[in-house]
């Protein structure tokens, strides 16, 4: 009987162990979400993206230089200057050196080292404005020029003559226009340097005036010294 008992009781704790088995509620594993892992994802994706859009700008502009078509103007290269072309801009700049030269020569020369017959014209007309003859019959103030010309260059040649008589001395002579308000003329002189002093001295000034009435004056006129003991 005892054995009948227990070995029930074994059958009875067997059947209760499968039946635990069988129905044990399935517990469900937790899971936690991994927030960390995709937002580093997220930011390396991004990266690479980004450097994947930058390397294809430089990748562009790289072949926009590269392309001589669409390269900008001024990575144009010039033209190289032939021999030739150089020989002639050297002659043309040469030139244009030397006619500045010889126009700043002239200039100068001009004011610094004046001509004797701008000299002589320069008294002579000083002499003229001063006069009160002249006045009184063309006015004042009183201009002189070379010739009677419309060409600036004419008016401002004066007609000359230079000589050296027997005694070495220097003789200049000149002839000009003259104009005042009221009438114009015309002036001879004649000026030498003279041998003491090595100044200019007038040997003759005569002015013809033509209008408003005919006239000749002579406001100049040398006589030399008598020596007795010649």
């Amino acid at each position: 009987m005892f054995r009948r008992i227990f070995s029930h009781h074994r059958a009875l704790s067997a059947c209760t162990r499968s039946l635990g088995t069988r129905h044990a509620p399935n517990v469900p594993s937790r899971s936690f979400p991994i927030t960390g892992s995709r937002s580093i994802s997220s930011k390396t994706s991004q990266s690479n993206e980004h450097g994947k859009s930058s390397n294809k700008a430089k990748k562009d502009i790289a072949s926009v230089e590269e392309d001589p078509f669409n390269a900008p103007t001024y990575n144009i290269p010039e033209k190289p200057v032939t021999f030739v072309e150089g020989a002639s801009y050297s002659v043309v700049i040469l030139a244009g050196l030397g006619i500045a030269a010889a126009a700043g020569y002239a200039v100068f020369k001009e004011l610094i080292f004046q001509p004797k017959e701008y000299k002589i014209y320069s008294k002579a007309l000083k002499r003229i404005q001063d006069d009160g003859q002249v006045r009184v019959r063309i006015g004042s103030p009183i201009t002189g020029y070379g010739q009677e010309s419309r060409n600036r260059a004419a008016r401002q040649r004066i007609p000359h003559r230079v000589w050296t008589d027997e005694e070495g001395v220097e003789h200049v002579e000149v002839n000009f226009y003259i104009r005042g308000p009221h009438g114009h003329g015309k002036v001879f002189s004649e000026m030498f340097k003279g041998p003491a002093d090595n100044e200019w001295q007038f040997t003759y000034l005569i002015v013809e005036i033509r209008a408003p009435s005919t006239a000749q004056l002579i406001l100049e006129s040398y006589i030399p010294s008598y020596n007795a003991t010649k």
